[in-house]
Formats: structure tokens, sequence, C-alpha cells
């Protein structure tokens, strides 16, 4: 009778253990995979749901790779499908909910900072395929669309918004010196995240382009660039500004 109980006390105690079990140790390495084996054969809306992140994981998941986690969405390609940049991105974050979670993190712009920061932007472009170098500028530019969307900027302290400002025009300079590479396409992103924290701090300079300038207007809008001058017009404004 005794050894009865004992076993009985060791079952409950195991189910208990179970129904207490972090969701997250079963991730792979700490990153969300989405089940897209089983999205096969399904349709477009079916596959969205499927793709849908159980708040069991977004309650435990880390902002490191819950960061990730949106980067490596499987529909994120989206954002190419659309007329301009902004557009897609906004269709892709209806749809991923790991989205309206990063948007809550405390420490997101740190965490999105030390993953961006971590990029390699001088890389050494002939010594890949262009489908290699295709996907690693697609990787930086998911990064940067975040990153210039306002439930980021609108949420930074002073000095994060000058780390970022800094960093961004950096890398604005790396890009320009390696625009065989990253072409008009590439810089869209990083030149979006100075134009909008400009924008967003009431830059007069660059109001007044934004007021009298459709191009300007539609670029910070919706991250599309029409007319090239307005690159070289956001770069000086940028220096300007970062001497505030």
């Amino acid at each position: 009778m005794r050894n009865c109980k004992s076993v009985i006390l060791i079952i409950l105690i195991l189910n208990l253990a179970g129904c207490h079990k972090n969701p997250c140790d079963e991730l792979d390495n700490g990153v969300y995979v989405y089940p897209e084996e089983k999205a096969k054969g399904k349709s477009f809306e079916e596959s969205i749901e499927l793709y849908k992140i159980p708040e069991s994981i977004l309650e435990c998941i880390s902002t490191w790779d819950l960061v990730e986690s949106c980067i490596y969405y499987p529909e994120m390609r989206i954002i190419w499908t659309h007329s301009h940049l902004q557009g897609g991105f906004d269709k892709v974050k209806a749809m991923c909910n790991g989205f309206e979670e990063l948007w809550r993190r405390e420490d997101k712009f740190t965490v999105l900072m030390a993953l961006y920061s971590g990029l390699n932007f001088e890389r050494e472009w002939d010594v890949y395929t262009d489908l290699e170098n295709g996907r690693f500028m697609d990787n930086i530019i998911r990064y940067e669309l975040i990153l210039t969307q306002n439930e980021i900027l609108l949420d930074l302290t002073q000095s994060e918004k000058i780390e970022l400002f800094q960093m961004a025009i950096e890398i604005q300079k790396t890009k320009t010196d390696n625009m065989e590479y990253y072409d008009i396409v590439g810089i869209q992103t990083s030149l979006a995240i100075l134009a909008r924290i400009m924008y967003n701090d009431n830059f007069q300079p660059l109001i007044e382009e934004y007021e009298n300038n459709e191009s300007m207007r539609i670029f910070i809008d919706y991250i599309k660039i029409l007319d090239s001058d307005i690159i070289n017009i956001i770069m000086n404004l940028s220096e300007n500004f970062k001497k505030l």
C-alpha cells in the first residue's frame, strides 16, 4: 500500500512538472521555428494562421530571439511585392504577431542595435555569388525596415536617437562607397532611418524639403526613391543635424 501511494505521488509530481514546463525550452536555439512543412498545400490565409506565434511562446521568448523570429518570418518576402517598402512592411507586420509583441518590449532598441551593428556592411562581395549577395542585402534591409518604424523611432531616448543616427550615417557612407553593389535598392532603408529621425525631430530644413519636394515626401512616407537627388539632400542635412 505504501509503495502504491509512493507511485501515485511520483506520477502527480511528474504531471505537475509537465504542466509548468517552459514552452520556450523546445525552441531551436531560442528562435521560433515556423511550421512551413505543415503549411505546404494550404491556402495563403491558412498558412498565415499557422505562422502565428503561440501566445505561450510570446510570453517567454527573449527579445533577441523574438527579433530573429520576426526577421525570418516566412512571408517577410512580401516587403518586395508592394510598390514601396513601407507598404510591403505594413502588410507583413499585420500578419506576423511577433511584431506586435516586439513593439511592447522595453529592450527592443538595445537588442536591435546589437544585431544590426553585428552585420558586415563591408563584405568582399566578389567572393560570393549574386544569389548570396542578394540574400545578404535582403537581410540588412529587413533589420533597417524595422528600425525605420515609428514604433521604434518615437520610443527612443535622446541618447538612443543619437546612437542610431550616427550609426546610420556611417553605414550610409559605406553603402555609398560600395554603390555598385548596394545600388538604390540597398541604400533606401538606411537613408530612411536618417530622414525619419530628422522628420520626427521637426528639423526645419528637412521639414521644408518635405513640404516643397514631392519626391522627399514620398520617400519619407513610403521609403521609395523617385529622384536620386534626395540622397545627397538627406546626407547633407544629416551632417548639419548631427552638429546640433
